[in-house]
């Protein structure tokens, strides 16, 4: 399927859109996917719903004007999305890095979400989290400098691989997404945009205490990148989550989503 476009101030923003059923859900993708990463799940739940995955910035057929992106401007992708379908009320569904960004738009769309669903959540409890956190945007804008000649960044990470400062995953990891100018640029913008979306200590907790939302937590028994034992551990308790673990990776997560979301919110 191609995909369609939304024309907004911040670019142009590719969707694909899944079915025609009366629940509208809006899905996010994790880093370095696009809106196809939701395929399975939309053809799996056209009977019953309706499901806009988008591209978000740097990625996919998304043309974004700038060097990074704050929660209103992706919240104007959703109004965008609720007025092309005359709809008030929607769920969310976020997969790892989408999954982040939903967080933070839990206070514009509270009154308004019906559901969160959150695949191997980024952010909670992550590995090699500090890399996203720590660093003040200002001094993320001079490493994106600095990094337009990435050779450096990775002989030093292969050195620290050698002296396993860091692990094998990590160092692929770099290697690959360094290693292409367009991966490259993907890479540091959305970097740069996540110093608006940090989500340390317990602000996840605290956000969806706060918005006194219905959310829905898949987890996969194989995910290398996120650590489930440490996000139920860092969700216990918490009121109106769900928490479940299921057979996938971080990856194929998205299609084992499907029997959990064909339930809408409710029981209806």
């Amino acid at each position: 399927m191609e995909p369609s476009i939304l024309h907004t101030d911040s670019g142009e923003v590719a969707y694909r859109k899944f079915g025609s059923g009366r629940r509208l859900l809006i899905a996010f993708h994790g880093f370095s996917e696009d809106g196809a990463a939701f395929r399975a799940l939309g053809e799996q739940l056209e009977g019953s719903c309706t499901l806009y995955a988008v591209d978000l910035p740097f990625h996919g057929s998304t043309r974004w004007l700038g060097d990074g992106y704050r929660p209103a401007q992706l919240a104007a992708i959703v109004e965008a999305i609720l007025e092309r379908e005359s709809a008030r009320r929607f769920e969310a569904v976020g997969h790892s890095l989408g999954a982040r960004l939903w967080l933070h738009l839990l206070p514009a769309f509270r009154d308004r979400m019906e559901r969160l669903c959150l695949l191997a959540p980024d952010g909670l409890q992550t590995r090699w989290l500090y890399l996203v956190e720590w660093l003040p945007t200002g001094w993320r804008r001079l490493a994106i400098r600095w990094a337009r000649r990435p050779g450096w960044i990775l002989a030093l990470a292969r050195l620290s691989s050698r002296f396993r400062l860091i692990g094998p995953f990590l160092l692929r990891y770099l290697e690959h997404h360094l290693g292409e100018a367009a991966r490259r640029r993907r890479l540091l913008y959305t970097w740069l945009a996540l110093s608006h979306f940090r989500l340390s200590g317990n602000k996840g907790r605290h956000l969806i205490q706060q918005a006194k939302v219905p959310v829905l937590v898949l987890l996969g028994d194989k995910d290398r990148l996120v650590r489930p034992e440490a996000i139920r551990r860092c969700l216990a308790g918490t009121a109106g989550v769900q928490i479940f673990k299921v057979n996938a990776t971080h990856r194929s997560i998205c299609q084992r989503a499907a029997p959990f979301l064909r339930v809408a919110p409710g029981g209806e």
